[in-house]
């Protein structure tokens, strides 16, 4: 932004300590969110997964983020509202360097919940090297996308060393430049929603499931869509204006981190829209009942016998896990005993009948009447 700027856009109307509140209810809302998801995991598994772990690192970013948006938001309004001012040098030399910094965190929370998603859909999908081969394609991807985000960001200006020098980024080629790192981050940011949901859903695609079932575990797989949306809307508000409503372009960039946060949080959620206790007992008898000896190796239909990837002193956690994955045949499970008429039913698991369809995934649910009461599959 040049000093021949006129003030304009969101900070006409919004006064400072109004922005910094916006920041601190997103980071108040993702704490909350997450607080509770982690509170879920520890009540059902007594553990953190490397999912949670995903999630918290998000949490800090947001939380990092929103503190040097809090120091930043003085020199936002003075560059803002007073371009002309005497103190204008320092003020904009301090924004802009302030802003480089809030920027790859912006983008850092987005690309851990990215993590955390992947995360989650690889402990699901152990056993299926197919799928296991999607998350690390996704994963490379993403994480190229990540790094030519972060140099583009640095090689805005021309030269780059100008952009921490206010009034200097302001020649044709750099608003040109800062046009496609907008558009860049936004296309790739979409490009890999999209990837890691269509591992869910072709994973639940291929599933002998009937229609609602596959819908239901549909609409939690598909909670990307919430975040893609607001992308879109973000990338629209700010193109064009990244020089002329710098406090407009802060406000999507904190709502955009804050709702990727809080969507980031809501799989282990369905505890509050599940069934009643007995249908819990139910669902856990039912799987007793199809049990048989302990898991010994995982057969991929189409491939020879592979080990039990996991070490022996970590099957025992996965177990407890809602969920059981076999080559053809992929049992949900309410843990290792389920409680069922006062009594306790060790978990045990039959074979695999020989006609089932290669690599399919049967899953083993209980759903109640509610069309919103989701799974029991997810990871708690």
């Amino acid at each position: 932004m040049s000093s021949s700027d006129s003030p304009q856009g969101v900070a006409n109307t919004l006064p400072a300590r109004g922005l910094v509140a916006v920041t601190w209810v997103g980071v108040a809302l993702g704490i909350a969110f997450a607080s509770t998801r982690i509170a879920i995991r520890i009540h059902r598994l007594n553990r953190l997964l490397i999912d949670d772990y995903f999630v918290l690192l998000a949490l800090a970013l947001l939380i990092t983020n929103a503190a040097l948006q809090t120091v930043q938001t003085p020199h936002l309004y003075y560059t803002a509202l007073t371009p002309t001012g005497p103190d204008i040098e320092h003020h904009g030399n301090q924004y802009v360097r302030w802003e480089f910094a809030i920027i790859g965190l912006f983008w850092s929370v987005l690309w851990s919940i990215k993590g955390s998603f992947l995360a989650l859909f690889w402990v699901l999908t152990d056993g299926i090297p197919r799928y296991r081969w999607a998350c690390c394609g996704v994963g490379a991807f993403s994480t190229a996308a990540y790094t030519v985000c972060w140099l583009l960001s640095a090689l805005n200006c021309h030269p780059p060393g100008d952009y921490f020098h206010f009034g200097k980024c302001t020649k044709p080629n750099d608003q040109h430049s800062a046009f496609i790192t907008i558009c860049f981050s936004t296309t790739v940011d979409i490009i890999t929603d999209f990837m890691i949901m269509a591992i869910g859903l072709t994973l639940i695609w291929n599933t002998g499931l009937n229609l609602r079932q596959k819908l239901g575990l549909g609409v939690m797989f598909s909670l990307g869509l919430v975040i893609i949306a607001v992308a879109i809307v973000r990338a629209v508000q700010i193109s064009g204006k990244a020089y002329t409503d710098i406090v407009g372009v802060a406000i999507w960039g904190i709502a955009e981190s804050s709702i990727s946060m809080i969507v980031g949080c809501l799989p282990p959620f369905k505890i509050f829209i599940s069934s009643d206790s007995k249908s819990l007992a139910r669902y856990t008898s039912r799987y007793s009942r199809s049990g048989g000896s302990k898991r010994k190796s995982l057969r991929p239909s189409s491939w020879a016998d592979v080990p039990l990837p996991l070490p022996l002193q970590e099957r025992q956690v996965y177990r407890n896990l809602d969920y059981e994955l076999h080559a053809r045949d992929t049992n949900i499970t309410g843990g290792k005993q389920a409680q069922v008429t006062g009594k306790e039913v060790p978990e045990s698991r039959g074979s695999v009948s020989d006609d089932e369809r290669p690599g399919e995934i049967r899953m083993v649910k209980e759903f109640v009447s509610s069309s919103c009461s989701f799974t029991h599959w997810v990871l708690d």
